[in-house]
């Protein structure tokens, strides 16, 4: 009896030791299927190892990974969803230099990044708080399938992705330096650099060039020459929304552009004008033209409009500096003067200097806002706009417009 006795407490320990064994095994699963969530879209694979949602506050850290698992080159977005946050930022960086930042809110943060085939790419999201905030979210990446025939999609398509360019930021490119990859405001951006002779766009009946695939998708264009008459950067005002060559640029666009204003998208401008503390002149000159190092992601006011100039960064990441330089795709030998851009260099005496490039190819700093010179409008195009043609001078991009 005693040893039935005994038998019986031994099976309901071992009973009681498998069910706890289980109960452990089963909260342990919970919490890593909770936190680490592994996704296969297409030949990309994601690892969210934090898990796709998120319910945080205070300032945390998250991280997730996307491999590619093809022998070429493929595409994928990151976007945020279901966003609940106030007065939240975030920093996204990733183990292949991308640096984003932005508030916190339901929004793609970047289109169309690429990554190299058999290629794992690292991420870390930091959220910065004010007051220790809760807030909450889903963290969405997915392969990139390129839709026929989008703008974007042709660009990259046709184009060799470099991983580094002949010569650094900031100097003079004379020669062909491709298409190469950055960041700015809206995400990954893809830019050309150099002498290239394929990113020709005909457009309006007028003819562009492709400055960069902007970071939400859409394609930043610069007119291929001039507008007819030379203006005055300002006359009283020098801030972009209130300038002459703003008012210039809208009268040029209602004329030329305005029938084509579904596929012309609207973009924040960067007329970057910050000066630096104790000086005449304005960050952007220190950061072109002392420490050359001209960037995408603008540190100034940002204008949301259909029609601008180039910016100083712009002009330098496309391969112009100080120096002359007649050899890359922004030279035109046709235009004989200088043309502004929406970039301060100086202000002194009570006049404002902005950029301008010359009609050499170089970076000029020291010419009066209130003096004539040229105009060389910007526009973007929509990001789901469709395109025929190959970039070339013979077989132009077109946008198909019916």
């Amino acid at each position: 009896m005693r040893l039935r006795f005994k038998s019986a407490l031994g099976f309901i320990f071992l009973l009681i030791s498998i069910c706890s064994f289980l109960g452990v095994g089963y909260i342990f699963y919970d919490k890593i299927s909770n936190d680490a969530d592994i996704v296969v879209d297409g030949k990309i694979t994601i690892n969210y190892l934090s898990g796709k949602k998120f319910k945080l506050n205070g300032d945390k850290e998250l991280s997730f990974s996307v491999t590619n698992n093809d022998t070429e080159t493929k595409y994928y977005y990151i976007q945020f969803t279901d966003i609940y946050a106030k007065d939240v930022t975030y920093e996204l960086t990733s183990s292949d230099n991308l640096k984003i930042t932005n508030e916190l809110k339901s929004e793609i943060i970047s289109n169309q990044v690429s990554i190299n085939a058999q290629e794992t790419v690292n991420y870390t999201i930091k959220f910065i708080t004010k007051d220790n905030d809760k807030y909450s979210g889903i963290i969405q990446i997915g392969e990139k399938n390129n839709e026929n025939n989008t703008f974007a999609s042709m660009i990259l398509n046709n184009n060799k992705l470099n991983e580094t360019s002949l010569t650094k930021n900031g100097e003079t490119a004379t020669l062909d330096e491709g298409f190469l990859k950055s960041n700015d405001d809206l995400g990954v951006a893809y830019y050309f650099r150099g002498a290239v002779s394929n990113n020709n766009v005909k457009f309006a009946d007028k003819n562009w060039k492709i400055v960069k695939i902007n970071g939400d998708g859409s394609v930043k264009l610069v007119l291929d020459s001039t507008i007819e008459e030379l203006n005055k950067y300002y006359e009283s005002d020098y801030e972009f929304e209130k300038s002459k060559i703003n008012e210039s640029l809208n009268n040029w666009y209602n004329t030329y552009l305005n029938d084509y204003s579904d596929y012309i998208a609207y973009y924040k401008f960067c007329n970057d004008i910050v000066t630096e503390e104790e000086s005449t002149n304005y960050i952007a000159y220190s950061r072109v033209i002392t420490n050359k190092i001209p960037m995408y992601v603008c540190l100034g006011n940002k204008v949301n409009t259909k029609i601008g100039l180039l910016t100083a960064d712009e002009v330098s990441m496309a391969g112009a500096s100080r120096d002359e330089n007649k050899s890359f795709y922004l030279y035109n030998e046709n235009i004989k003067t200088a043309y502004y851009l929406m970039t301060g260099a100086e202000y002194r005496n009570g006049t404002y200097y902005p950029f301008l490039v010359g009609a050499d190819g170089s970076i000029i700093t020291n010419t009066a806002g209130n003096l004539l010179r040229s105009i060389r409008p910007v526009i973007n195009i929509i990001k789901n706009a469709k395109v025929i043609g190959n970039g070339s001078s013979e077989e132009p991009y077109e946008i198909i417009t019916n």
